[in-house]
C-alpha cells in the first residue's frame, strides 16, 4: 500500500501530459524524472501492516493508592508481559499531579527500575494520556492500560475521549483500591486578610474526618499555644474561634489535628495569614562596637526596633518581627540552636534578615561552619587562610565518562579545563600547582610543583580525555599526600566532579588533612553529584562548598575558590562601592570591608573596586537574606554615618524584602486543578480601579523553586495568574508592577484532595471504556490480546526518488549527446585504424603490382579482382592523399 504526506504537490502531475503532448515520445524521460520529483515532495511513502501490539502501562502513583495497591498494580504488569510476542512493544508512564516516562514503547523492559513521580498530591489522567500521544507517533495504533482508583482531581480525561478514537487508542483499565479505614485533615482556614492592631478576628478551620471520632487541634498564634479536644466527628467539621493580635506585621495563624487513628499524617498541618496593620517591627541584635546612629535613622523611617544584646534571648519569639538585623555580632556569641532559629525564621517564615559587616562579623566572626553561612548571598573564606602568601592548590578533577557529555553545546571536560588554566594564570610562579584526574583510577597531569612554566602545565592538561568511572578517594589521599611534602602553610584541594564516587573512609582522611592545615573545597555539577558527601567532605576539610546545574558556571565558581585562597579576608582602604542598581545612587566612600565571593546565583548590588560584594542580596526559601560586608561604624563607615539617605536606602531595601500588603491591593490564593491561582484586585487609595496594569508574579516553594509569569487582566481592576502546586507546604507569592514589588505574601497548601477517602470511580471507568472499546481487566493474559486496528509501518523512498530521477537525468543527457559522443568515438579509434590500415595497403599494393606482371592475358574473374583491387588501390591514394593536406 502506499500513501502520501503531502497530497497537495499531486495536481502538478498535468504538468507531464503538457509536455509529452508538446514534445511527443522524446518527452517521456523528462516526464518520468518530473514524475519522481513531484511523488517525493508529495512524501510518497510505502506501508505495510503487522498484527504487533504497542501496550503503555499507565501506572497511578498518586498519594491515594496504598502501596499494597502499587505493589499489586506492578504484579500485574509482570504476569502481563509473559503474554507478549517477541515483537510487540511496551512502554511505562508513572503519573500523579505530574508524569514521569519510564520507559517509551521497547521490546524489552526491566520492572525493577520504576523511579516514580515527584508530585504525588494530584491525580492527572488527562495528562498521563496526552504524554502516551505524544510517545506513540502518528497513526501508530496502542492500547493503554490504566492502573488506577481513577479518581482524577486535576485535568478531565474527558476532554481527550474524541482524540483517543482519531489516534486509535484504545484503554483498558485495572482498578486499584483506595478506601481507607481511618483518615483525618484541616480542610481550609478561613480568616480575614487584614486586621487592625488589637482588633479581634474570627478564624475557621475546617476538618474532614473518615472514621476518626477523637481528635485534637492546636492552634499557634504569637507565640501562644491553644489546644483544644474535638469529640464525636463526623465527616465535614466547622471550628470557629476569635483571635486578638497584639503585634503588626504578616502573623501565621498555625492549625495541627493529632489522632493516633490518622492514615496520612502530610495533611495535619496547615496556616493561614493576617496582616496586622501598623508600625514594622525589628529585632536588632547589637554586637561590639555598637553604633546607635544607623538604628535612629531606621526609626526616622517609621521603623520600630527591639534591641537585644548578649545572650539575645529575644530570639526565642523571632516569628513576631518582620527582620532582623544582626550588627557585627560574632558567632561566639550566638549560640548554633538561635542561629537554626534565625535561619529558620528565614527560610520557613519568609522573615527577613540583614547581617551588618564588621571586624567581627562573617569570617572575621568565624561564621565558617555555622547555619548562618549557608543563608548568606556571599561564600565566606576558611579561617586557615588570612594572611596573603604563597599557596599550594591541588585540582582533583572528574574525567570520568560522563563529563564527556554536553551542556549548552560544550563539553563539560572541555570547560573543565578551561577553568583550570583560569586557576593558572592567577597563580604567581613561586604558587606551588597540580592537577589530578580521576575516572575509575587516578592520574598526576600535572605533577605537584612551582609553577615556573605556565605554559607546560596548560598544554598538559589540555591532553585529558574523558572515560571510565568515578572514584574520588584514592586521588584526594594522593593529593593530600603529596602536599604534605610541600614547604608553603597554605595547602589546598579543589575536587570537582558530577557524578556519584565509589566508598572510601572519607572523614578520617579529610579530618587527617586538616589537622595538617591542608582545606578542601568541593564542586558538585548538575544533579548527579553526591551532594550530602561533597557538602561533608567541605565541612571536614574547612573548606567551601559550591552547587552549579549549570557546567557553564564552573569558571565562575573555581575564580571566585581561587581568589578567595589569595587574598585576606579583611581589606582596609579607601575606595567608592560601585553600584549594579537600575536606579543611579552615589554612594560616600567607605574604609573597609570583610572579603567575601559571590555566591551564583544572588545578585551583587554594591560592590569595591576589584568586584569583591559590599551589599548582596538572595532569596532562601521563602524569606530573603541581605548582607553589607562593611561596617556602619566609624573605622569603616564614618561617611556613610553623616549620608542624609542612610536611612531611606537600607529602610526601602527592608520594606521590599519584608512579607507585606498594602491597603490598595486585594489579593487571595486558591488551589484549583492542581494549578495555584492567584486572583488581585488592584485599586488606588480613593477605590477607583487600576486597568491595564502590567503586573508580574513570581512563586517560591520552600525548596527554592521558582515560577513566574504574567497577571492577566480578567475584568475591571481584576488580574490573575497561575502557578503549578509542586507538593504541600508552604509557598511566597510576590507581584511586581514594573519591577516594583506591590505585594507579597506566603501561602500554604497544606491539604491535597489526595487525602479524601474514596473509592475506584466506575462511572468514570464505564464512560472510558465505552467510548474507547477497551476492558476492565482482571487477568494479565488480556492485555496483549489482539487489537482491531493494524500497526502501520512506513518507509519513506524520498532518497530512492531523489537518486533514481537524477540517475534518469544523466541517462537523459547522455542520449541527447549520443551522436555527438559517437562521433567523438569515432574519430578516436578511425586514427588508431587508419595507421593500421596504411601496412595493410602497402602489402596489397605490393601483391597486385606482382600479380598483374605475372599474367599477361588475365581471364574475367581475374579482371574483376583486378578491377576492385585497383578501386581499393585509388581509395589508399585518396587516403594518403587528405593527410598530406591535413598535415600542410
Amino acid at each position: 500500500m502506499i500513501s502520501f504526506e503531502n497530497p497537495i504537490f499531486l495536481i502538478l502531475i498535468p504538468i507531464i501530459y503538457i509536455i509529452i503532448k508538446k514534445y511527443g515520445k522524446g518527452s517521456l524521460l523528462r516526464s518520468l524524472e518530473i514524475l519522481l520529483i513531484i511523488f517525493a515532495l508529495s512524501g510518497f511513502q510505502i506501508v505495510s501492516f503487522s498484527d504487533r501490539i504497542n501496550v503503555f502501562f499507565l501506572l497511578d502513583q498518586s498519594a491515594s493508592i496504598p502501596s499494597w495497591e502499587r505493589e499489586k498494580a506492578i504484579s500485574f504488569i509482570k504476569e502481563s508481559i509473559k503474554y507478549k510476542k517477541s515483537y510487540d512493544r511496551v512502554g511505562i508512564v508513572s503519573f500523579g499531579g505530574d508524569t514521569n516516562v519510564e520507559y517509551d514503547l521497547s521490546e524489552n523492559i526491566d520492572l525493577s527500575s520504576i523511579t516514580g513521580i515527584k508530585n504525588p498530591y494530584f491525580t492527572n489522567i488527562e495528562e498521563a494520556v496526552n504524554t502516551v500521544l505524544g510517545l506513540k507517533g502518528k497513526d501508530t495504533p496502542a492500547r493503554i492500560v490504566l492502573l488506577s482508583d481513577l479518581q482524577e482531581n486535576a485535568g478531565r480525561i474527558e476532554n481527550l475521549l474524541g482524540k483517543l478514537k482519531e489516534e486509535k487508542v484504545q484503554i483498558d483499565i485495572f482498578p486499584l483500591n483506595t478506601s481507607f479505614y481511618k483518615e483525618i485533615g484541616i480542610e481550609k482556614i478561613q480568616n480575614p486578610e487584614m486586621v487592625h492592631l488589637g482588633q479581634v478576628f474570627p478564624v475557621i478551620i475546617r476538618i474532614k474526618s473518615y472514621g476518626v471520632k477523637n481528635a485534637k487541634l492546636r492552634i499557634r498564634f504569637e507565640g501562644n499555644l491553644y489546644t483544644y479536644e474535638l469529640k464525636d466527628l463526623k465527616e465535614d467539621n466547622i471550628f470557629s474561634f476569635s483571635l486578638i493580635s497584639q503585634k503588626t506585621g504578616l502573623k501565621e495563624i498555625e492549625a495541627e489535628i493529632l489522632s493516633s487513628d490518622d492514615t496520612y499524617k502530610e495533611n495535619n498541618l496547615y496556616s493561614s495569614y493576617v496582616y496586622v496593620q501598623g508600625k514594622p517591627k525589628i529585632l536588632y541584635l547589637v554586637g561590639r562596637g555598637f553604633s546607635p546612629i544607623f538604628p535612629q535613622a531606621l526609626i526616622t523611617q517609621g521603623w520600630e526596633i527591639d534591641f537585644d544584646y548578649p545572650k539575645y534571648e529575644k530570639i526565642s519569639i523571632i516569628d513576631n518581627y518582620q527582620a532582623v538585623i544582626i550588627d557585627n555580632v560574632p558567632a561566639s556569641d550566638i549560640s548554633l540552636d538561635k542561629m537554626d532559629l534565625i535561619k529558620r525564621y528565614v527560610t520557613e517564615k519568609g522573615g527577613t534578615l540583614l547581617i551588618l559587616g564588621g571586624d567581627k562579623s562573617f569570617s572575621a566572626g568565624n561564621y565558617h561552619g555555622t547555619p548562618l553561612e549557608d543563608i548568606l548571598p556571599v561564600t565566606l573564606k576558611p579561617e586557615q587562610i588570612l594572611k596573603k602568601s604563597n599557596v599550594a592548590i591541588v585540582i582533583v578533577l572528574d574525567a570520568s565518562g560522563s563529563m564527556g557529555s554536553y551542556s549548552g553545546g560544550e563539553a563539560k571536560i572541555e570547560l573543565a579545563k578551561e577553568s583550570s588554566q583560569l586557576v593558572i594564570d592567577l597563580l604567581e610562579e613561586k604558587d606551588y600547582f597540580g592537577l589530578i584526574a580521576f575516572d575509575h583510577s587516578y592520574q598526576w597531569i600535572v605533577p605537584l610543583g612551582p609553577l615556573s612554566d605556565k605554559e607546560k602545565a596548560s598544554s598538559l592538561i589540555y591532553k585529558i580525555s574523558p572515560g571510565g568511572g568515578t572514584a574520588l578517594y584514592p586521588p584526594l589521599k594522593s593529593a593530600g599526600e603529596a602536599l604534605l611534602r610541600v614547604p608553603l602553610k597554605s595547602k589546598h584541594i579543589i575536587a570537582i566532579t558530577d557524578g556519584q564516587t565509589e566508598g572510601g573512609d572519607f572523614y578520617n582522611l579529610i579530618r587527617e588533612l586538616a589537622k595538617n592545615k591542608i582545606t578542601v573545597s568541593t564542586i558538585g555539577i548538575g544533579e548527579d553529584a553526591n551532594i550530602p558527601l561533597l557538602k561533608d567532605i567541605a565541612t571536614w576539610g574547612n573548606g567551601r562548598f559550591y552547587h552549579t546545574w549549570n557546567i557553564r558556571n564552573l569558571p565562575q565558581l573555581l575564580l571566585s575558590e581561587t581568589k578567595a585562597l589569595l587574598r585576606s579576608n579583611i581589606v582596609e582602604k579607601r575606595f567608592v562601592p560601585q553600584a549594579n542598581l537600575e536606579e543611579k545612587e552615589e554612594f560616600p566612600p567607605l574604609e573597609g570591608y570583610v572579603l567575601t565571593s559571590s555566591r551564583y546565583p544572588y545578585p551583587v548590588l554594591l560592590s569595591s573596586p576589584e568586584g569583591d560584594p559590599i551589599l548582596a542580596k538572595g532569596q532562601f526559601g521563602l524569606g530573603q537574606v541581605i548582607a553589607f560586608t562593611s561596617a556602619l561604624k566609624s573605622y569603616w563607615g564614618r561617611e556613610w554615618l553623616l549620608w542624609n539617605k542612610l536611612g531611606s536606602f537600607f529602610s526601602q531595601m527592608l520594606r521590599e524584602s519584608i512579607p507585606h500588603q498594602i491597603s490598595e491591593v486585594q489579593i487571595s490564593i486558591r488551589e484549583e486543578g492542581g494549578k495555584g491561582i492567584i486572583n488581585l484586585i488592584y485599586t488606588d487609595k480613593k477605590g477607583n480601579y487600576i486597568n491595564f496594569a502590567d503586573l508580574k508574579y513570581k512563586v517560591m516553594d520552600m525548596e527554592g523553586r521558582e515560577f513566574s509569569g504574567n497577571m492577566i487582566q480578567k475584568s475591571a481592576g481584576n488580574y490573575e495568574g497561575t502557578f503549578p502546586i509542586n507538593g504541600l507546604g508552604k509557598y511566597q507569592i510576590t507581584v511586581y508592577e514594573k519591577e516594583k514589588i506591590i505585594t507579597k505574601v506566603p501561602w500554604m497548601f497544606g491539604n491535597s484532595p489526595e487525602f479524601s477517602s474514596k473509592k475506584f470511580n466506575n462511572n468514570l471507568a464505564q464512560k472510558i471504556l465505552s467510548f474507547t472499546s477497551g476492558k476492565l481487566l482482571s487477568n494479565p493474559s488480556d492485555v496483549f490480546r489482539r487489537i482491531s486496528y493494524k500497526d502501520a509501518e512506513r518507509k519513506n523512498i524520498l532518497p530512492i526518488l531523489l537518486i533514481t530521477s537524477l540517475i534518469l537525468f544523466l541517462l537523459e543527457l547522455f542520449l541527447r549527446r549520443l551522436k555527438e559522443i559517437k562521433e567523438i568515438i569515432l574519430n578516436l579509434f578511425g586514427k588508431v585504424k587508419i595507421t593500421e590500415d596504411q601496412e595493410w595497403y602497402k602489402e596489397v599494393e605490393k601483391k597486385i603490382l606482382e600479380e598483374f606482371k605475372g599474367s599477361p592475358s588475365p581471364s574475367m574473374l581475374e579482371t574483376v579482382s583486378l578491377e576492385m583491387r585497383a578501386r581499393m588501390f585509388i581509395a589508399h591514394l585518396k587516403e594518403e592523399e587528405r593527410k598530406k593536406k591535413e598535415k600542410k
